[in-house]
């Protein structure tokens, strides 16, 4: 249910990144292309990479703000659409880490061999 939630808030990003004639062409097939593999990632269940492929997003979108070269009104519609997104990214189980099994005892031949707890150690006949 939750990634249904993440691919709708998804849905609002590209709707809200590439509407209108505001942004330039260029500008905003990349936006949607971004868009793309933050889904792709999210409905993988890589939220991590979802995660981080967005804050991209937003520091695109926040410098192209930052050099006038998108309209303040556009960026915060797709920042906005961005924070509902990372919200429910953060919603997501993150994935169990895998254990990787433990090396084997390796024995060393010759060391201590014969020094052993409770070991003979050769006294004759007491």
């Amino acid at each position: 249910m939750r990634r249904v939630t993440i691919v709708l808030c998804l849905a609002a990003l590209i709707t809200s990144s590439c509407g209108g004639n505001e942004l330039p062409t260029r500008f905003a097939t990349t936006l949607q292309d971004r868009v793309a593999t933050i889904r792709r990632a999210a409905e993988e269940g890589r939220p991590g990479d979802a995660r981080s492929r967005l804050n991209q997003l937003v520091a695109l979108v926040t410098s192209r703000l930052d050099q006038g070269r998108i309209d303040e009104g556009r960026a915060l519609q797709i920042l906005g659409s961005a924070d509902t997104v990372a919200i429910q990214l953060s919603l997501l189980p993150r994935p169990s880490p895998t254990e990787a099994p433990s090396p084997s005892p390796v024995e060393q031949e010759g060391k201590d061999k014969g020094k052993g707890k409770g070991e003979d150690k050769g006294h004759g006949n007491d």
